[in-house]
């Protein structure tokens, strides 16, 4: 397993010097993970990154904490922290307890999405349009969350909101848009099919159309699982036995 010391060093040399330095250090680091110079199962020992960035441990602490809520690395109890390790089950998992939940969302907040969610959902296709650099990945993937998560709030359904919330916690949404913004000449044709698939689900939301938001909702998770598979490597051949 490849060391901290053979990966990282020099990078903050690179950086912007405006940007906090826990911000870089974070940046740096969840590169490395969504790149592979931080492997699966790699363990993020605070002192050994710390001297190898040349910096002290709190901004790798403040750092590492981001990446485990990202979902980017796991807490393993009274041993560390050490990057995540995804399965192909890992992923059929996540994606099809996504389709699960987000299914029922559709089914319950169709009817009761008001004139204001739906044009705050506007707002948030307007402003995911402008977000195309590979640098503003970052504010693209907060807008997705929010516009899902808008979705959800507007179903009432507050055991479910619950749950799809905490979902969204520890699904690797970063993993798909870091990807993006690594392969610059696969991420424009991968942004405008998310933007095209979330206008679909606008418009049938408009039309209050469950059905056709639920099916637009599932077409768009699996789309996504697509993309995050060939982020990490995996077979396409899982997306077959995700739900229907």
């Amino acid at each position: 397993m490849p060391r901290e010391g053979t990966l990282l060093t020099g990078l903050l040399d690179t950086l912007e010097d405006h940007r906090p330095l826990s911000d870089r250090v974070y940046r740096r680091l969840q590169d490395a993970i969504i790149d592979g110079r931080l492997a699966p199962g790699q363990w993020l020992r605070q002192e050994a990154l710390a001297q190898e960035l040349g910096t002290s441990q709190l901004p790798v602490r403040e750092a590492i904490r981001r990446l485990a809520a990202e979902g980017l690395a796991v807490r393993i109890p009274y041993k560390g922290v050490q990057v995540a390790r995804y399965s192909p089950e890992d992923i059929l998992d996540m994606f099809n307890i996504r389709i699960v939940l987000e299914s029922l969302v559709a089914r319950y907040a169709t009817p009761l999405m008001t004139d204001q969610d739906l044009e705050k959902l506007e707002r948030n296709l307007e402003e995911a349009r402008a977000c195309q650099r590979p640098n503003q990945m970052t504010k693209r993937r907060e807008l997705n969350t929010k516009f899902h998560l808008t979705i959800c709030h507007a179903s009432n359904r507050r055991y479910l909101i619950r749950q799809v919330e905490a979902m969204w916690v520890w699904f690797p949404s970063t993993m798909s848009y870091e990807g993006m913004r690594r392969q610059e000449e696969l991420s424009q044709g991968r942004l405008e099919q998310e933007h095209r698939e979330h206008e679909a689900i606008l418009s049938a939301l408009k039309d209050r159309n469950a059905v056709l938001v639920e099916q637009h909702i599932q077409r768009h998770i699996k789309n996504l699982s697509q993309e995050l598979m060939a982020v990490l490597g995996i077979s396409g051949e899982l997306a077959h036995a995700l739900l229907p």
